[in-house]
């Protein structure tokens, strides 16, 4: 008998793990049909995190994202997908250090369905990924010349984005000082962040969005979320 409670106990554990496992998975974020993965950091001075190395509490459609390096505040992280493939996502935060700023990175864009399974952008997905950035706004082009996708992202006003090295995901600012000679582009960004500010970041195929529609883009998704 207790060789066989030896054998069965991995698969109770395993049982009993699986529903925080699944909601750690929560990011980083995924578009359907492989057109992109979205991760999303912060950075405070010299030092800087990954929202999915810190601590999460999903509540819906909302994060609760609290980590030693926001000394005592927390970030609240709401996203709703949009009636097209894309979503749109508002972060707030509470008793954050003036310093903080967000740190993002889109990429790996194939056309390839795949499940959540790490925390990093995929760079196998980048290695034919095409970025055009545009002020806050960027265009990742990718698929076959005669069959060419588009993902398209906007972000508040003043982020300050760039090409940067996929292989170098280590840290957010790590990524963001990495350079663009790589053979795994990905757009790695920094958005300056003022106390009681909401800010919004919306990607997207199939649309058009300007960063000033972004509240109202996200107040019509949460009401579609609460019918």
């Amino acid at each position: 008998m207790n060789h066989f409670l030896q054998r069965l106990l991995p698969l109770l554990c395993c049982l009993v793990l699986f529903p925080y496992a699944a909601e750690a998975q929560s990011f980083p974020f995924q578009l359907d049909k492989g057109a992109g993965t979205f991760r999303l950091g912060v950075a405070c001075g010299e030092e800087s995190r990954w929202l999915d190395e810190c601590a999460v509490s999903q509540d819906g459609a909302s994060y609760l994202i609290k980590d030693k390096l926001f000394k005592g505040g927390h970030i609240r992280l709401t996203i709703h997908p949009l009636t097209t493939n894309g979503f749109i996502a508002e972060v707030a935060g509470d008793r954050l250090p003036e310093e903080l700023q967000l740190c993002w990175a889109f990429g790996a864009c194939d056309g390839v369905e795949r499940s959540p399974a790490n925390q990093l952008i995929p760079t196998a997905s980048c290695f034919h990924n095409v970025h055009s950035i545009e002020g806050n706004a960027f265009t990742t082009y990718y698929g076959a010349s005669m069959r060419l996708r588009v993902t398209q992202g906007v972000a508040p006003l003043r982020s300050e984005l760039r090409l940067a090295d996929g292989h170098q995901q280590s840290s957010p600012l790590t990524l963001y000082d990495s350079g663009k000679k790589t053979d795994a582009p990905v757009i790695a960004a920094l958005t300056p962040w003022r106390k009681g500010e909401k800010l919004y970041f919306c990607i997207y195929q199939r649309a058009d969005y300007n960063y000033y529609m972004l509240p109202s883009v996200f107040h019509e998704a949460q009401k579609r979320a609460t019918k």
